[in-house]
């Protein structure tokens, strides 16, 4: 999805994280975002954070 790995993910930014979150609200794994494992991990650190202070959803409801 990320080219050459430049991610900047915050939890200041749901738009963003909302790409790498399925609907049902799983985050999507390693082989499918093409991200490093440390990226991987910041990537889910981020989102756990944004679900925590209520800017991002646990699930997607449609």
């Amino acid at each position: 999805m990320l080219k050459n790995n430049q991610a900047k993910f915050t939890y200041k930014d749901p738009a963003t994280l909302c790409r790498f979150v399925s609907e049902q609200g799983y985050i999507s794994p390693r082989v499918k975002t093409g991200l490093s494992q440390k990226l991987q991990r910041k990537l889910a650190r981020e989102i756990k954070r944004a679900r925590h202070l209520a800017m991002l959803p646990f699930t997607q409801t449609v």
